[in-house]
């Protein structure tokens, strides 16, 4: 038997569907959750967007326990989403809301799909804050793995793609601006990370020739001058290096100026190794022949003579 709402909710009802002028024929008139969603699926396709909403929302408050609830609960995820100016935060909140209520539900790819879309449409620029496009990627791979044959998991791997490749330009472009800003140690870890992190999906020439940059111009780091004070302290019996005598304060200067050479020749050396697997990878680019060229300035001759033949 089809649920019906009672005489007592009709008026209510059928106010909110504009027919509230009309005056019942008789006192026991009912109206069907089926009737209820026939007219919002109509009132949608001929882009009645609020109407719809309203009686999908008069069928989900009188009737929720009718068969028809849970496409009643997608179509309001649906008009959100496809109404000319789609709001996508309302949209997911109906599509979450439809995956809370029916866990198991036959259409659960198609919720776990567009909620995922619902996010993958408020991507930001490389430049901004990506936690939309971790949110997106979370929910792709969600639908992928939770229902490897839906129709809509060819879709879902290419978006994945799309945010992996987002999010590692977004990498990418940090670790740049830290080279600009002569951050170069915090350069290095970011574009390290970035390469072994996201090693299908990085710009490997812009990260290999900005790599090359932050370790061609870094230096002792505050980190590494702290830690080695430590250890010469220790090396002395001392907690800190304070109330030196000449002879000891000679010697750790010496002792450190000899540690920061050498780090220093370890940072270029491995600046020439990236600017190096640049040129031999990717000889045609434009960041190959500044790759050359740097590799020139380091002494490392005949790279550029070799790359032009």
């Amino acid at each position: 038997m089809k649920p019906l709402l009672t005489a007592l909710t009709l008026t209510a009802v059928l106010a909110g569907l504009g027919m509230g002028c009309r005056k019942p024929k008789t006192a026991d008139q009912t109206i069907s959750s089926v009737d209820l969603l026939a007219t919002a699926d109509k009132q949608m396709k001929e882009g009645k967007f609020n109407e719809a909403r309203l009686t999908l929302r008069h069928l989900e408050q009188y009737v929720p326990g009718s068969a028809e609830f849970p496409r009643a609960k997608l179509l309001l995820g649906d008009s959100y989403f496809f109404q000319p100016s789609p709001s996508y935060p309302e949209a997911e909140v109906e599509y979450t809301s439809f995956l809370n209520y029916f866990p198991r539900h036959e259409r659960r790819d198609y919720a776990l799909y567009h909620r995922a879309l619902c996010h993958f449409s408020a991507i930001e620029s490389a430049e901004r804050d990506q936690a939309e496009t971790r949110k997106a990627l979370e929910g792709f791979q969600q639908l992928v793995t939770e229902s490897p044959g839906s129709p809509y998991v060819r879709e879902a791997r290419a978006k994945i793609v799309q945010c992996w490749r987002r999010i590692a330009e977004h990498e990418l472009v940090v670790g740049v601006f830290y080279v600009n800003t002569y951050f170069y140690p915090g350069a290095e870890r970011r574009l390290k990370n970035l390469l072994e992190t996201y090693a299908d999906h990085v710009d490997r020439e812009r990260a290999y020739y900005y790599l090359g940059e932050a370790l061609r111009q870094r230096l002792l780091s505050d980190e590494e001058l702290t830690q080695f004070n430590k250890d010469h302290a220790a090396k002395l019996k001392r907690e800190d290096l304070r109330d030196l005598s000449k002879d000891e304060a000679a010697d750790y200067n010496k002792a450190v100026a000899a540690y920061a050479a050498e780090r220093v020749k370890v940072y270029r050396t491995e600046a020439k190794s990236y600017y190096q697997k640049l040129v031999e990878s990717y000889p045609g680019s434009e960041w190959a022949r500044r790759a050359a060229d740097r590799l020139v300035t380091m002494g490392s001759g005949g790279i550029k003579e070799e790359l032009d033949g």
